[in-house]
């Protein structure tokens, strides 16, 4: 089973999703320029299920203002950068890139927190930056903004399946909009949204965490070789030594 969508398949995926945050007035009309924009993007990549998208930072979608308990009135604004392409072997995501953004701004325009949720870097020696493959973590600087809005604190890098956007923009319904997304949650072309990208995130991170647990097609737990966040790190997501040691425990 393909769990990559081709191009022109996520293209109506996102004009979906673009308009039913305009119909429920959960984002402002110039994000769904950007949104609808990026369906666009998609196009030129046809029937492949290699492709990629990406709001700017300077374009980015932004929610409608929401009320919080302690800043008043909130404005979440997300961007983002996603490649996909078919893996070599099944237990690895498909995601080339993955590096999408979560800002929250209080009415007043200024940044109160700032979230990723990344890919690890690759580096030039042959080695992933330390941590998850795939993680959430705060702070970091936006591209061409004023150093100081930048958040010192960068770790810890939380261990995180991947999500791309149709699963963030989920995640902040969830979070700041609760009564729309209540409404809409059980909506048939909803949860065909989150469906396919629920298993184009989701299956192989999952199986990885499932092989680490159990024994092989079984739901036997198995002595522990590893921890799973060690099988989730990215310097050992692909090490065919620790594949080898978990298939033979």
């Amino acid at each position: 089973m393909n769990t990559i969508p081709t191009a022109k398949e996520m293209s109506s995926l996102l004009a979906y999703l673009s308009n039913l945050l305009c119909q429920n007035k959960l984002i402002c009309p110039d994000s769904k320029n950007y949104l609808d924009r990026a369906s666009t993007q998609l196009m030129r990549f046809s029937s492949s299920r290699t492709w990629e998208y990406a709001l700017k930072p300077s374009e980015p979608i932004v929610f409608v203002p929401t009320l919080d308990k302690k800043l008043g009135q909130i404005v979440p604004h997300v961007y983002l950068e996603v490649a996909v392409k078919p893996p070599e072997k099944n237990d690895i995501p498909p995601f080339k890139k993955l590096d999408i953004k979560i800002e929250i701004f209080d009415i007043k325009g200024e940044l109160q927190t700032r979230w990723h949720i990344d890919l690890a870097n690759y580096k030039e020696n042959d080695q992933y930056q330390a941590g998850p493959l795939f993680h959430l973590q705060s702070g970091g600087h936006k591209p061409q903004a004023n150093r100081k809005e930048e958040l010192k604190i960068s770790r810890p890098r939380w261990t995180m399946p991947p999500m791309e956007l149709i699963l963030t923009c989920e995640m902040i319904l969830a979070n700041f909009y609760p009564e729309q997304w209540e409404k809409i949650r059980g909506e048939k072309k909803w949860l065909k949204l989150i469906h396919t990208a629920q298993s184009m995130c989701y299956l192989a991170y999952y199986q990885r965490i499932h092989d680490c647990l159990f024994k092989p097609q079984s739901l036997i737990p198995k002595k522990q070789s590893e921890s799973v966040l060690t099988a989730l790190w990215a310097s050992e997501w692909d090490n065919k030594k620790s594949c080898q040691k978990s298939s033979t425990t």
